[in-house]
């Protein structure tokens, strides 16, 4: 099977006044073209840092990354950019939908960063896809007159846009209830299995992760375990929900609190500020964290969330 991510001693050191934080430690993994794949492990565990690295939106401090054969550990922010836009879509816990322009508006927007199409073939596309997640009648609506899942399902339609070969997504199901979590994850089963979409998410949850076909475990910026998951093709991953605390208000609402999990910032960074969007999304500014935790040191999660909001349109 040919290999569409190779890592080979990969290092991620950060700089916390006198102090170097070893994020990553010689992470050697082969990811094929096609895989179905979940990364798990506590916050602080390394696998952000490693998803950042991963989604080209951020180079490791030694090693190397080959994305498709391709180098990409050294490249220039230009160069990384073009990659993520050729070579990767992302889905993130908070939607990141640009909430004035409509679902259509939203999945047309890597295209039109790419320039390859005309208006009319982008909206052909970006219609295609919505009618694959189930929302062709739904186009022109707006962000905020759609449920939680509804937002998810436009944003994963948005991911495939340039036809990537990688999905990277950043728990999914997070801000969900278990009703529209399942109704993702059957998605992402279909992009897996019938478009042969490499598919690697960041999950906290076992139920998700049973989706996927391996599971890849971090601990303190190394990997203790990768297994192939031998979930049930008929039956399925349980999502009784039983490990969730849901009001039937909160549940209309699509705010779902998880025992012990804080779901309000995916693993991927989602705090973020967003400023100055203009009428025109091409030149949509978007707010940049300054990647420092509470108390001045890093964090992780924050280094690069202007990177994920941008990262959308590469």
């Amino acid at each position: 099977m040919e290999n569409v991510i190779t890592l080979r001693n990969l290092n991620k050191t950060y700089a916390n006044g006198e102090l170097e934080v070893k994020a990553l430690k010689n992470i050697n993994l082969t990811i094929n073209r096609g895989e179905y794949i979940a990364i798990m492990g506590a916050s602080g565990s390394g696998k952000s840092t490693l998803m950042n690295i991963l989604g080209c939106l951020d180079r490791p401090t030694s090693g190397e990354y080959l994305l498709d054969g391709e180098d990409v550990s050294g490249l220039s922010d230009n160069e990384l950019s073009s990659i993520r836009n050729r070579y990767i879509g992302f889905v993130f816990q908070s939607f990141n939908l640009i909430p004035r322009n409509s679902a259509l508006r939203n999945v047309e927007l890597p295209m039109l960063y790419k320039r390859e199409l005309s208006a009319a073939k982008r909206q052909e596309r970006a219609l295609k896809l919505l009618e694959e997640v189930g929302l062709k009648e739904r186009a022109e609506h707006m962000p905020n007159e759609l449920s939680g899942g509804q937002r998810q399902r436009v944003a994963i339609a948005r991911a495939m846009a340039n036809d990537p070969p990688v999905i990277m997504a950043d728990e999914p199901t997070g801000n969900l209830d278990t009703k529209s979590s399942i109704e993702i994850m059957e998605i992402f089963t279909r992009l897996n299995r019938e478009k042969g979409a490499t598919v690697i998410m960041v999950t906290h949850e076992p139920d998700i992760a049973a989706f996927t076909d391996r599971i890849i475990t971090f601990r303190d910026g190394e990997i203790i375990s990768d297994v192939k998951n031998e979930h049930d093709e008929v039956d399925g991953p349980n999502l009784s929900g039983e490990n969730n605390v849901c009001s039937e208000n909160d549940a209309e609402n699509n705010v779902c609190i998880e025992n012990d999990v804080n779901t309000e910032h995916g693993e991927f960074g989602e705090q973020t500020v967003q400023s100055g969007l203009e009428n025109d999304t091409e030149h949509a500014e978007l707010g940049v964290n300054d990647g420092l935790g509470e108390n001045g040191g890093h964090d992780e999660n924050a280094e690069h969330d202007g990177d994920k909001e941008s990262a959308v349109c590469g």
